[in-house]
């Protein structure tokens, strides 16, 4: 039975095989292989999560989706950060382990995720997503997120060695409670 719940420190292993390997398999041909199959990639994602530092984000929430086999993905939610139109919240990160994809786990911890933001008060949610990565676009589309015209160059993570070359990202919006 899978139950989408606050994150717990003990969670740290398994959110990190979640962000890993949804990295790995879910940005293959849009990063090099050297780059996400490197022993660093793998290392440094692993040691932040034990570090438990993703509460830096002030007012955010980390959202876990558990299948009672453990951790299979996350959502890390909380208020806009490029902020400049008061209301909205945002979609940080959203990954979940390809050995979950196609079992519903993305659809229910996005819509925990979407009523979290909702009870927060926000009246609508952005997230960022790579624009070559046709898969996480569907499923968003899905969600009901639409893109909003809005395009930047990604560097890559602050937390991990960041990868080669800077990817297009494109920007999504989903209104909440209503």
């Amino acid at each position: 039975m899978l139950l989408v719940r606050a994150a717990q420190r003990d969670d740290a292993d398994d959110l990190a095989a979640a962000h890993i390997e949804g990295w790995r398999v879910g940005y293959r041909g849009l990063f090099p292989d050297e780059y996400l199959d490197a022993p660093e990639f793998a290392t440094a994602r692993l040691e932040r999560w034990r570090a438990w530092t993703w509460g830096e984000f002030a007012g955010s929430e980390l959202l876990v989706a558990d299948n009672g086999g453990g951790v299979v993905g996350f959502a890390h939610i909380g208020p806009e950060r490029n902020a400049g139109i008061e209301g909205r919240g945002e979609v940080y990160g959203f990954y979940v382990h390809p050995r979950a994809w196609g079992t519903g786990a993305a659809t229910a911890l996005m819509d925990v995720a979407q009523t979290e933001l909702a009870e927060q008060g926000f009246e609508a949610a952005v997230l960022w997503v790579l624009r070559d990565n046709p898969r996480a676009r569907g499923f968003y589309a899905k969600a009901g997120w639409r893109p909003t015209g809005r395009e930047m160059m990604w560097e890559g993570p602050q937390t991990a060695p960041a990868p080669p070359e800077p990817v297009a990202e494109v920007e999504y919006l989903v209104a909440l409670g209503g």
